[in-house]
């Protein structure tokens, strides 16, 4: 936990939805990070012979261009652009696929409250499964919700119109938790009531300074009921 850690103070008994992102906000971020940013770059410049710096840079160049749409996250979109098996290069890193300080508490928190817990997450059904198949995160939650599914990312309106009519939350009661500030502009912006973003997804990298929503680190910042010793760490 942060040293400067205060605690974030939330009408818990009023909240019954918790919407919460996957990638940097639940499991830690240092595992897409590694594998977008280091295994994808240097498996692209062997595959078409060219230097690694270049490769990072065509392809870094690439991702800004995109960012914020759909395709930013979809394995196939990256597998036609890149040529590679991207499911197969997710796959050789699994190993670091965790859990971030406090959150399969938290789950489990809510879940003996009998909150509705849905991941709203933009990444591809693919990348959720392998994830799954490691973690076991369907078992801790109620629903995992793609973007994928609706065709249109969480930076849209369109998504949270979507989410809203399958899975029936009151705006005014729910919570929703990401890592990444666009996102949360757009949740605030449909009117969800309380809006949380994550200050360190990736553990190997610093807090994020100069955040524009409440944030915290470990899930004990913003649900101390899990220091007990009745929920299952």
């Amino acid at each position: 936990m942060r040293s400067d850690s205060q605690e974030i103070l939330l009408p818990w008994e009023e909240i019954d939805t918790i919407l919460l992102d996957m990638d940097g906000t639940i499991l830690d971020l240092n595992y897409d990070n590694h594998v977008w940013n280091q295994a994808l770059p240097s498996a692209y410049a062997e595959k078409h012979s060219i230097n690694e710096e270049a490769a990072r840079s065509k392809l870094i160049g690439h991702m800004q261009e995109i960012h914020g749409t759909i395709d930013f996250y979809s394995f196939p979109y990256w597998a036609q652009y890149t040529g590679l098996d991207i499911t197969a290069l997710h796959r050789r890193f699994t190993e670091l696929i965790q859990f971030r300080p406090g959150a399969k508490a938290f789950l489990n928190w809510a879940k003996a409250k009998k909150k509705k817990t849905i991941i709203a997450t933009n990444a591809h059904p693919e990348s959720i499964q392998i994830k799954n198949e490691i973690s076991a995160l369907s078992s801790h939650v109620n629903h995992i919700t793609s973007s994928h599914q609706y065709e249109c990312p969480k930076e849209t309106p369109e998504f949270w119109e979507r989410l809203q009519i399958e899975h029936q939350f009151d705006k005014a009661k729910t919570i929703f938790i990401d890592d990444n500030a666009p996102v949360l502009d757009s949740s605030k912006n449909y009117g969800l009531a309380y809006n949380l973003i994550v200050a360190k997804p990736d553990s190997r990298k610093p807090l994020k300074p100069n955040l524009s929503y409440p944030s915290f680190d470990h899930y004990e910042e913003i649900c101390p009921q899990i220091k007990s010793k009745l929920v299952t760490l």
